[in-house]
């Protein structure tokens, strides 16, 4: 019989302080834009949980995930050689600078120091969003492994909240108050974040996610049997809520979640597991009414909708037109400041250096919508060589998590899920810059270190109690 230790065990402030974190990052990191207000309150408060995070880490929650740490150093660091000032003869001798150094000719500025970056204080607030991925991570290494578990039905709620205040959204004004942001997507259901593609991403994302939670075998069997209906019920209205954010991107990363759950969720075993209490947990009609009244406002919601993103799927517009050409003059820009690139936070003013003159009038371009892309060129061959490691060493651990260890591992599975969902922000980084907001950049950081085993290293047994209660 499984010792009820762990699960029973009062939650830690860690966990607490986390959760309190991710609900304010869902609020006010939905944006990418250094000029978001929201960012004046969540920037100082990242830095501050970074620091309570610190104070309580050792030695022993690193211990066996030190590539995490590793990683972020070298993001850290990487960010920070681009806004520290450099002498001139060495800033000046980087490609792409001489245009600089001839416009500070020109003023009377001389010789003077200035960093990698021709954006410095775009770079700074690059640096600054490091913190809030940052805080995840140094928190959720704290952890037991139930609580790092139990990270999954917080972003599921919020998930589910941001869907449904999407669905608001496209009911009410285009410019009414349920917009978060300034400039968003207006009409679209956009929820938390300013951009329906980054919305209809995490929507996309709970598929699954809610394929692990009904996965769990923890409980009486007719708990289980509620856990999967909800997650049946939530999925159900999550499909029409994705067609309401209008994105034709969110509908394929849509397709690549449902396609994930039946490598991912296990059915628990039946008579094993362990009743909580001496009464019987019983499934009433109500969820299965409620199921079908998600069922059918689903089905009202297609129609009000008239499914915008298979409509924008049929038709292709300039914009989509004009990726091709923002992807061309990207690798230009690439070469132009190989091999230290243009410098954080720089896309748009390198961009704008040598932008084709049909392409002028059209778009304001402030990002490559490819973030491979992007990163190659404004953090240039380092980056280029950072970002190698990071996919040889995903395909690594992901092919050893899904050939070599046993599925019915609790464990095994939040490790599976971290590689699905790590997979498909990368997948979706390909036309777009999602993790360039706080919000994916903070899932993304809770799938790493569910990919990574999750939790503290210590707590091992819980594991075993949830492979049959041995």
């Amino acid at each position: 019989m499984k010792s009820p230790s762990h699960s029973r065990a009062p939650l830690t402030l860690q966990f607490w302080l986390l959760a309190f974190f991710l609900g304010l990052v869902f609020l006010m990191g939905g944006a990418s834009r250094v000029d978001a207000t929201s960012l004046v309150v969540l920037r100082p408060v990242s830095v501050l949980i970074c620091a309570a995070a610190l104070f309580t880490f050792r030695r022993e929650h690193w211990q066996g995930r030190g590539w995490l740490l590793a990683l972020m150093a070298a993001i850290f660091a990487l960010s920070l050689s681009h806004v520290i000032p450099l002498p001139p003869a060495v800033w000046q001798a980087f490609p792409g600078r001489a245009e600089v150094a001839e416009l500070d000719r020109l003023a009377g500025l001389g010789d003077i120091w200035r960093p990698l970056s021709l954006t410095p204080m775009n770079g700074w607030h690059a640096f600054a969003s490091l913190f809030a991925p940052l805080a995840v991570i140094l928190l959720g290494l704290q952890l037991r492994r139930n609580e790092s578990h139990l990270l999954l039905i917080i972003l599921i709620g919020l998930g589910v909240l941001s869907g449904l205040l999407g669905l608001l959204q496209v009911i009410g004004d285009p410019n009414g108050p349920l917009y978060l942001y300034r400039i968003t997507n207006n009409g679209s259901a956009v929820g938390f974040f300013a951009n329906r593609n980054h919305a209809a991403l995490m929507l996309a994302m709970l598929f699954p996610m809610l394929a692990i939670f009904a996965s769990n075998p923890e409980g009486t069997i007719d708990a289980q049997q509620w856990r999967r209906l909800l997650a049946i019920s939530l999925g159900v209205v999550l499909l029409p809520l994705i067609l309401v954010s209008g994105s034709r991107a969110g509908l394929i990363l849509t397709l690549i979640g449902l396609l994930s759950i039946p490598a991912l969720y296990r059915r628990p075993a039946d008579g094993r597991q362990v009743r909580r209490g001496g009464k019987r947990f019983q499934i009433k009609p109500l969820p299965l009414v409620g199921g079908m009244a998600v069922l059918a406002l689903a089905m009202l919601t297609i129609v009000f909708s008239r499914a915008q993103s298979i409509e924008r799927l049929m038709n292709r517009d300039s914009a989509d037109e004009a990726r091709m050409d923002f992807w061309k003059t990207s690798v230009e820009l690439f070469w132009k400041y190989f091999p230290m690139g243009s410098g954080s936070g720089s896309f748009a003013n390198a961009y704008q250096v040598i932008e084709p003159n049909r392409m002028l009038g059209h778009f304001f371009v402030n990002r490559a919508h490819n973030d491979w892309l992007e990163v190659a060129v404004t953090f240039g061959l380092p980056a280029v060589l950072l970002m190698v490691i990071c996919v040889f060493a995903f395909f690594r651990v992901t092919l050893s998590i899904w050939r070599r260890q046993p599925a019915t591992s609790r464990t095994t599975q939040f490790a599976r899920l971290g590689s699905v969902m790590v997979a498909m922000l990368a997948l979706a980084s390909v036309p777009d810059y999602p993790v360039r907001i706080p919000i994916m950049m903070c899932v993304a950081a809770v799938a790493s270190l569910w990919l990574a085993g999750g939790g503290a290293a210590g707590d091992r047994a819980k594991d075993a109690a949830w492979q049959g209660g041995k």
